[in-house]
Order: C-alpha cells, then structure tokens, then sequence
C-alpha cells in the first residue's frame, strides 16, 4: 500500500508538474457539483474579504487563499470545522474523533490558526486543547475562506500560521428578491446512522424596491445527530476495545439564530443573537463525554459612501459566553468557560500618495477558566488591543500590497495550586509586537501571474504557554509551563505562479518560514506520579514542557484543474492536487504532527440539470516523525457523488448521495496526537443521502 500511494502521488503531480510555466492556482477547486447550475467562465475570480481590507478576487491577492462554498461546500461538509476542510490543499486536522477537530494549515494549529465566525473570534476554547470542539457548525454555513500562511497582519499573532474565516450571513447585508426566501436541508448518513437537517429563512420587512432598501428579519436552526463511527478492524484503548466502530464517539448537536438587519445601497446595520450546543464523546475517555454551550451576539455595520478622505467604514463585534463540563460517568467532572468579546473597525481609504487601503483597530478580551479534575491552568485575563494598516498600490503590471500590525497583549493570571502542590501566586505578563508583510504581483500575461510575499510576525505567548502545570489526559500528557518564554518571531517566505484562464488554471505554491524561539511541547522523557493524588484511574503520565527552539517550516502545494469540457450545460474537468510540508528544529530534529506528502485526483461533470464526480484521496506514510511518534501508513480513500436539480415553480430543490471511503480502506491522522491516533482512525465507508430546497 505505501508504494502504491507513493506511486501515485508521483503520478498525480508529475504530468502538472511538467508544465509548471503554464499551470497555478485555481481559486478554491470546485467539489463535484451538487447538481447542475449553468457553469461559470473557466477563470480563477471567487471573491474573498478575509485576505484583505479592499474587494479582491484570489488571483488579486499575494497571500495563497482557499474559498469553499455552494455545492462544493454541500458534498464537502462533515459535524465539524476541521473534517469539512481536511484535505484541500495544505489542510489537514487535528481529529479527535467526529466531535472535535480544528484545521491544521501547513502544520500550524491551534494558537497560530485562528478561526472567525464573520470576521470575529470564535470565542470558545477550542485552541486549549484538541478534544474541545469548535464552536462553529458547518451545516448552516455558506461559505468558508482560508488564508494559507501568515495572516498576523489582519488578525493578530494567532493567526502566524492562517486564518479560518466561517461566513453564516447571519446579518444580511442585501435585500432578499422574495418577501420570503430561505432554504431547508436534510441529509442522512449510513455510517453513523446519522441526520441533520435544518434550515435559514428571511423576511423583507417593508421593503423599498426602488432603493433596495428595508429591514430583513434573519432566523435559523439546526439540529444533528450520530451514533458511533464505524471503522474497518480494531479501535478503542486497551480498556475499551472494539472491533467496527470506535466507542465513545455519539455526537448530538443544535443550535439556532434571530437577528434583525437595516440594508440599502449605501449602509447596512445588524444585530443576531445565536445559540449553539453539543454534546459528543471522548474517544481516549470510554466514560467521558462534553457538553458545550455557547450563547453570543453578534453586531456590524457597513458604511459605503464618502466622507473626508475615507471611502467607507466597517465594524463588527461580537460578545459571547462559552461554557463546556466534562461528563465522566455522567457527573460533572472539569468545566471550562470563557466569557469574551472581540471587535474591528476598519476605515477605507481614497488614494493617497498612490495607495488605496484601509486603517483599523482590533480589540478582544477574554476571561477563561478551567475548575475540577483537569484545571491545568489558573483563570486568567486576556486582553488584546491592535492598531493596523494595508496599502495597495499598482504601477503597470505590478500590484504592490504591504501593511503592518502593532499589537499589545496583557494576560492576568489568578493564584493557581497545581496537581503537583506548587503554589503560585498571581502573576501579569504584558507584551508589544509588531508584525511586518509585503508582497507584489506581477502580471506576465493576460493569463499568467506571479505572486511573493515576505511577512515577519510577532507572537506572544498564550496562557497555556506559560502558566499550564497539571495533567491533561486529552493529550495524554502533564503539561507544564514557563513563564519566562520569549516571544516567538518569524520570517516567512511564499512565491506563487498562477494561471487564471484557459484550459489549464491552478497554481504552483513554495513557501518556508524560519522560526526564532519556536514554542512547542516536548517530551522530558518524565513520568509524573499521579496515584497520591486520587483523582483519576492515570496512575503516571509523561511529563510534557513548553520549550523554545529555532525552527523552520516549508513545503509545496500544487493546485491544477484541467477543463476537459467547458460547454455553457457540459461540462468535464479533471483536479490534481498535492501538497507536502516539513517541519524541523534548526539541528534536523523533527517537529511532531506533521502532514505527509498528500494529494488527489478528481474528475467533476455536469449536463443539464445532472452532476457526478469522482475523487481519490491520497496520503503517503509519514516518514519524518518526531521522537516518541508512532508509524502512520499511507492510504487511499475513493470517493463519488451524483446530484440532480430539479427547478419548480416555487422552489429548487437539489437531491445528491455522496460515498466516502468506500473501499472501506482502514487510514488514520498523522496529525491527531499519538494517544488518539492509535486509537481512532478516520471513518470507514459512509454514503451521505441528502435534499436541498431553496425557495
């Protein structure tokens, strides 16, 4: 088997690879349609607003961007964030099984992935550890946008690695063509003999249709449901084995929203409130299951007319309350809550001196605790407060794009006695950085551009970083950290070539960022005594410390789509992607977690109102494992898809069945920590069944 995918991942890459002068990025490569829209000009154009201040399609941007939306989006879309996006090119996750998993980009996560819901932070824990799920249901989404690389510059030090922005138009911004319009879906899945099914609707409240002009009133839900993941051979721990399924991994989840949203022409206002909860088992704790909540409101505002020098104005804050208890053995065991807000303001601006773009300012805060069994960490006090700007400039084929972030960071922590009896008092760690970015796209021909970009960021170290001292069976691991790390900086590096139009379009991406004082976990080679304490079935755990080294991170992405068939109701196109990177300390030593080498073909047609598709997933085992790193072999996952659309007069509806897996091939995530990864591979072959009504 791993010479086969060898073999074929070389393949994938080779014929592309050949043509390199004439291939590069398409936008976000296109899923196999749900069913047959008219298809669209065959040029590289999707839209993205989280790259950049300004409008600007992804072949404007010298950052490498991902967009997934519509039918790509439908057949794409799994219980969670990180499943949904693992696998497009330079994303894996962190998975923890079906309830929890956060996208990894170019193997980065956590802390330096930061995930927005609109443009504003998620405001959950998610980043802490890998079994606290995210608070973001991909079932009412529509459209997801991803920043492949360093993002720091619009989104603070946590986003060194990318940027994650989940877009739900909660708060609508244009006025619906209908008094009425929504969409209802429901979907069933034979793996887990699981359903969701949900749906969104907006009402124009005294409409002015000469001016585009009124209220919309926006309201929504969910509800999803699963039993156990099914898998080929064996899962479970040593305690709780099991053959054809892993135990521990039902999942129940719902949520919903209302808002009221004031749109025109030239300003548009909104305020929602939403709700989410889920409940979902612990795969690594037979006994243990989360339930979260998170309560939020969300508010922005968008001014598009003159005043001054400025051109329009943005705003968007947002204010929630996350809680979520760990259930061991249905009584409360650790409950963890973070109270927050996060807000941005930016102010575009007309040309100046040859440059347009926009000044902002960013301001968050957070307060988190973790009380019981597993409080690793003291409850703390975050607060950030950011000043930022982003010029472009365009002289004959090149578009200049540069900008900087100045960020201040003050974290408060709480007296804490750890698990191990040390008492330590109240402690503050304040910190100031900077991050730099610059970058041109040169314009070859019509069809071709280039595309570099040079970023330095600043990251400050998280709470976790500095103040974790206890056991945290997630991960397997007694955590411990240090106050006196420094701050983490890097200079990173992208060179892209694009093709945007024509029978080949894709792009060729190199990227390597080098790290100083790079922060991560590493085994002491310890075992710390837990059985004095009393409190879990542990009796000892490996002792894990936050240290710095130097590191350096690079890779490879190769994005081509082949338009076989490109008639206004027929179309034919072939996909290959791949992607590979590597993560090492400065002495050669590897970074643990990491994506092997990993690809795919696909082959997307559509007639008329019919779709159909076919995919094959492709991983090489991973061969740079850091110490202590169990073996991860390759795999080879077929997919397929068909859909049909039919229109009425009232409504669209669109019908498709998706199969995963299904060669029922057993395939588990270099990327998932140890203690998981050995004990709960990915799904086995599932076929989704599934209706969408647009009305």
């Amino acid at each position: 088997m791993n010479l086969t995918v060898r073999l074929c991942l070389l393949l994938s890459a080779a014929g592309p690879a050949l043509a390199v002068a004439q291939t590069p990025p398409p936008a976000s490569p296109p899923s196999a349609p749900l069913a047959a829209a008219e298809p669209a000009p065959v040029t590289l154009a999707p839209f993205v607003t989280t790259a950049s201040p300004l409008a600007r399609s992804q072949a404007e941007l010298t950052s490498a961007t991902t967009v997934l939306d519509g039918q790509a989006l439908a057949l794409r879309q799994q219980p969670t964030l990180g499943e949904t996006l693992a696998g497009l090119p330079g994303i894996s996750s962190s998975y923890f099984g079906p309830g929890a998993s956060r996208p990894v980009i170019r193997g980065l996560d956590s802390n330096r992935v930061r995930i927005l819901q609109n443009g504003i932070d998620t405001i959950d824990a998610s980043s802490t550890s890998p079994d606290h799920a995210v608070s973001v249901e991909p079932f009412l989404v529509k459209r997801i946008e991803v920043v492949r690389g360093p993002a720091a510059l619009l989104y603070g030090s946590a986003a060194v690695g990318g940027v994650v922005n989940v877009i739900d138009h909660r708060i609508e911004t244009e006025l619906p063509a209908k008094a009425v319009a929504g969409t209802l879906e429901s979907r069933y899945d034979t793996n887990t003999s699981g359903y969701a099914s949900g749906g969104t609707v907006d009402v124009a409240l005294a409409p002015d249709r000469v001016n585009q002009s009124g209220f919309v009133l926006h309201l929504d839900g969910f509800r999803r449901e699963a039993d156990d993941v099914r898998v080929p051979g064996r899962a479970g721990t040593d305690e709780a084995p099991a053959d054809g399924h892993i135990p521990n991994t039902a999942l129940e989840s719902k949520g919903g929203s209302g808002g009221l949203s004031y749109v025109s022409p030239d300003f548009n206002a909104g305020l929602n409130y939403n709700g989410f909860d889920t409940t979902y088992g612990v795969p690594n704790e037979p006994a243990v299951a989360i339930e979260l909540t998170q309560r939020r409101w969300d508010f922005a505002a968008d001014l598009k007319r003159e005043f001054g020098i400025f051109t329009g104005a943005r705003s968007k804050f947002g204010l929630a309350d996350y809680q979520h208890i760990e259930m061991d053995g249905g009584a409360p065991g650790t409950t963890f809550t973070n109270t927050g807000y996060n807000g941005r303001v930016e102010l575009l601006h007309a040309p100046l001196a040859g440059f347009t773009g926009a000044f902002g300012t960013e301001v968050g805060a957070s307060d988190f605790s973790a009380i019981g069994t597993e409080a690793y960490l003291p409850t703390n006090q975050t607060q950030n407060y950011a000043l930022f700007v982003f010029e472009e400039a365009k002289t004959g084929p090149f578009t200049w794009q540069t900008g900087a972030r100045y960020e201040t960071r003050a974290i408060e922590a709480d007296s804490f006695t750890s698990f191990q009896g040390t008492n330590y008092a109240a402690r503050k760690d304040e910190r100031d950085t900077l991050s730099l970015s610059g970058g041109v796209i040169q314009t070859l021909t019509p069809t071709y551009a280039l595309a570099f970009n040079l970023t330095h960021t600043t990251r400050a170290p998280n709470s976790q970083e500095l103040y974790a001292d206890g056991q945290h069976i997630a991960t397997a691991a007694y955590e411990v950290g240090d106050a006196n790390l420094v701050d983490e900086r890097a200079l990173g590096a992208e060179l892209s070539l694009r093709k945007t139009k024509g029978f080949m379009t894709g792009a060729l991406t190199a990227f390597a960022t080098q790290f100083d004082n790079y922060i991560y976990q590493n085994d002491t080679g310890t075992l710390v005594d837990l059985t004095p304490l009393d409190l879990l079935d542990n009796e000892e755990l490996p002792e894990f410390r936050f240290i710095q080294r130097d590191a350096r991170f690079y890779g490879v992405e190769l994005e081509t789509a082949f338009h076989l068939i490109a008639a206004p109701r027929h179309t034919l196109d072939l996909r290959i992607n791949a992607d590979h990177t590597r993560a090492q300390e400065t002495d050669g030593a590897n970074l643990p977690r990491i994506a092997p080498i990993k690809g795919l073909v696909a082959l997307d047609w559509t007639r008329g109102p019919w779709s159909a598709g076919t995919d094959v997933q492709l991983a090489a085992s991973q061969s740079h494992r850091a110490a202590g790193e169990t073996a991860t072999d390759g795999y080879a996952l077929l997919g397929a898809s068909l859909g049909y659309r039919l229109e009425t007069r009232f409504a669209t509806y669109d019908f498709f069945v998706r199969g995963s897996n299904l060669t029922d091939e057993s395939a588990r995530n270099a990327t998932s920590f140890a203690n998981i990864k050995d004990i709960a591979p990915l799904p086995g072959r599932a076929v989704t069944f599934g209706v969408r009504a647009a009305f």
